[in-house]
């Protein structure tokens, strides 16, 4: 059990869980770019697609917000996404999901929108997420390389991975995490030592 310092020191997130084959896919080239280019911070994550990224909790039970979360997420039906292929950040390597059928996917950014506004009251006003979580246009994406990848191997390991099990197509969203991450600097380089707990697991009903 986390001592209360640590407990302060957490940080919490919503999840999109892809199914089992796409995520087996996804982590074995997370494997595979550890064991071949030390690539280790995105494959320290479970394979997601983030809904609502890292918000530090303020005074508010997090359990009172899990419930609500219960009561949105017992009244929606699962919503199909597509794989709309590979782009680059300044920081990740990542698979985009924020389009389907070449158009934006407006049932996700809809999706996405009604979990923030149940979150939004449990955000602490000095939340180091706030920025970099909310303060861009929301982008669906599941992440191959982060952090830890430099600018001069993006071109290597673009290469690289055509080779790789990348996954395409459409896949039904119907499973979501809420989890609590920890951190022994969140200040510094936070994804060196990230570990996290499940707290909860939601699979919504089939379409």
């Amino acid at each position: 059990m986390k001592n209360n310092n640590m407990k302060k020191q957490s940080r919490f997130a919503f999840f999109l869980v892809p199914p089992y084959h796409i995520a087996k896919d996804i982590a074995e080239i997370h494997s595979m770019l550890k064991k071949q280019y030390g690539l280790s911070a995105a494959g320290r994550f479970q394979v997601h697609c983030t809904i609502k990224g890292f918000f530090k909790s303020n005074e508010r039970p997090i359990e009172t917000l899990i419930e609500e979360l219960d009561t949105f997420l017992n009244a929606q039906k699962p919503f199909m996404v597509e794989f709309n292929g590979c782009y680059t950040k300044p920081i990740s390597i990542v698979l985009r999901l924020d389009e389907i059928d070449g158009t934006n996917n407006q049932t996700m950014l809809d999706f996405r929108e009604a979990v923030v506004e149940i979150i939004r009251p449990y955000i602490a006003g000095d939340c180091d997420f706030i920025k970099s979580d909310l303060g861009l246009p929301f982008k669906g994406h599941v992440t191959l390389a982060f952090r830890d990848i430099t600018n001069e191997m993006y071109p290597q390991i673009l290469e690289w991975l055509k080779d790789a099990p990348i996954p395409k197509g459409k896949f039904q969203a119907n499973t979501f995490h809420f989890l609590e991450f920890y951190s022994e600097d969140w200040d510094g380089n936070w994804w060196e030592t990230i570990t996290w707990k499940l707290h909860r697991s939601w699979r919504l009903n089939s379409l």
